[in-house]
């Protein structure tokens, strides 16, 4: 049965120590679970009589929303902190109720054993039999990792980690079966889990890209990728997805949508946050309601010759000064961009003629042909790029990482693979009331596993993955030198998608960024690594310094990874 939610407002019905905003962030409106839920219906049919795994249900009211809809056979209410007891009492004291609290802390609730011993949950046999799948739901808003989770980040982020790493092994959980989570997060730990740029993407991207489907049910629709990259990708990105919706009859409410900006900028360009204010000021001047001059009242715009200037005209606004230097950056800018874009057209028909020397039943004698005309271009392009400046290369990489990235069958990005639009949230739909919003993230187990990994594997897995995307993921994959000797030679010829375009990579490997690394090509890196016989030791302190945790880092007493 749902909470009986009646007047007031559940954030005053909240006692004040609940209310100081230091504690975790809960969610309050019915309609917002209501929305998100009908969103989420289609594919929750299969959970229908389900066991439920509840981690912070806090006031209970998405909790209740979920069981109402899901009718769980068992849905066990992880919640420590006692001063939520009063709002889920009423779920566990109903009638017939299938609610079970548990108050353990955050070392037991990862294994199943302790729920089997504690009777709360069935056995991997029982559960098999009664055709029961396992759902996790969680609340991790607002929650800040202990001391030694903060090498890795928010307790989000940790968590995260933890359900990757499950799925990659068949632990945990899902022992019963490949295990979904749905999981609410500041909508700054979602940026890292579902980035929408890849100069975003990190090693806890690329933890979850191996193993999950990651989606964003609700959040604040294109916060956190404020015009981080161009428009016409953004644009296309989301035809793709109303394509999609379109498909699948998903409709939002009005009110729950994203709306894009009334103006766009063109794909040649980059908006940032003062086009807008250059724009309002040029057009503030144009129709004289701003003055160009200290003392003088609106008009048209003056000029005059060198040394000619009446004193009573001495002194330009403020507003007209900021008009001025916004744009001559913007020219500045324009200029940049368009060189930029140079550098990109070569670079773009470089990979269309890498596709061609590609394609399927291609003749040898061809494919040779246009390797060689293919090495010639990349060899004059790289010397090209090489007298660039430093802001303009930095620029080149970056548009160049988001086209490629895009241009992946399927595209990198996770973001750019969702089913549907994220729905819109208001602040007052969470208390504390939260300017930033929360995310609701989906993570769906990939079954079978695309990489399956022994444990070796897996440990090396994220020994390169915390590396190449920790620190170093704007760098390029000859990276792989600086934290161990001799590694970009040894393995990367070992992982055939570094090379093969219809896989992401390039002819040119050593132009590959690390962010934009695909899990295929970190799992044969993961592979190759661990058949490598030269590999530094376990405790060598250049893999420290590069970004693995050092929770990972002392694992066991091994002296080589």
């Amino acid at each position: 049965m749902p909470l009986p939610y009646a007047k007031p407002p559940l954030s005053q019905q909240l006692p004040k120590h609940l209310r100081s905003g230091k504690l975790r962030t809960d969610i309050i409106s019915p309609r917002l679970c209501d929305d998100a839920i009908q969103r989420l219906a289609p594919s929750l049919a299969p959970y229908v009589g389900c066991t439920i795994i509840d981690e912070n249900p806090g006031v209970g009211l998405w909790s209740s929303k979920l069981h109402e809809f899901l009718k769980p056979r068992r849905h066990v209410l992880l919640e420590r902190d006692k001063r939520y007891l009063p709002f889920l009492q009423p779920l566990l004291n109903a009638p017939g109720s299938r609610y079970k609290h548990l108050d353990w802390g955050y070392e037991t609730i990862r294994h199943p054993d302790a729920y089997v011993k504690e009777g709360v949950i069935p056995t991997v046999q029982e559960a098999k039999a009664e055709g029961s799948l396992m759902l996790i739901v969680a609340n991790y808003a607002g929650q800040k990792a202990s001391k030694l989770e903060r090498d890795i980040g928010s307790r989000a982020h940790l968590k995260a980690i933890d359900f990757a790493h499950a799925a990659r092994q068949s632990e945990a959980f899902n022992v019963y079966g490949p295990t979904r989570v749905l999981m609410w997060a500041s909508d700054t730990d979602r940026k890292y889990m579902i980035p929408k740029a890849t100069i975003d993407r990190n090693k806890i991207a690329a933890y979850l890209e191996a193993s999950f489907h990651v989606e964003q049910i609700v959040g604040g629709g294109n916060k956190g990728n404020q015009k981080s990259r161009e428009d016409a990708i953004e644009l296309e990105s989301r035809r793709r997805v109303a394509e999609r919706m379109a498909n699948e009859g998903i409709v939002l409410p009005p009110d729950r949508r994203f709306v894009l900006e009334d103006v766009l900028c063109n794909s040649s360009t980059i908006s940032r946050s003062w086009h807008r204010e250059l724009e309002e000021l040029e057009e503030g001047f144009k129709s004289q309601k701003l003055s160009q001059f200290e003392g003088q009242p609106p008009g048209p715009l003056i000029s005059f010759a060198a040394g000619r200037r009446p004193k009573q005209y001495s002194e330009t606004t403020p507003e007209y000064k900021r008009w001025r230097k916004l744009d001559n950056v913007l020219k500045g800018e324009n200029k940049q961009i368009e060189k930029v874009n140079q550098y990109l057209r070569r670079q773009d028909e470089i990979d269309q003629l890498d596709l061609e020397a590609h394609r399927d039943g291609i003749d040898p004698n061809t494919q040779a042909e246009l390797l060689t005309e293919l090495d010639a271009k990349i060899k004059v392009y790289k010397d090209a790029i090489s007298i660039l400046r430093e802001k303009e290369r930095f620029r080149l990489n970056c548009m160049d990482d988001e086209r490629r990235a895009f241009a992946m069958d399927p595209p990198l990005l996770m973001w750019d693979r969702r089913t549907a639009e994220p729905l819109l949230t208001q602040p007052d739909e969470f208390w504390p009331s939260y300017n930033e919003g929360l995310s609701l993230v989906d993570f769906q187990t990939i079954d079978p596993q695309p990489f399956p990994m022994t444990d070796e594997q897996s440990f090396c897995f994220d020994i390169v993955t915390a590396n190449l995307l920790g620190i170093s993921a704007s760098s390029d994959i000859k990276s792989l030198g600086k934290w161990a000797p001799g590694a970009f030679e040894a393995l990367v010829p070992q992982v055939p998608a570094f090379t093969d375009p219809r896989k992401g990579g390039r002819r040119d490997a050593e132009s590959i960024r690390n962010r934009t690394l695909t899990p295929e090509m970190l799992y044969g890196l993961a592979i190759a690594w661990d058949k490598w016989l030269f590999k530094p030791l376990f405790s060598s302190p250049g893999m420290t310094q590069s970004g693995a945790e050092p929770m990972q880092l002392r694992r066991g007493a091994r002296q080589s990874v």
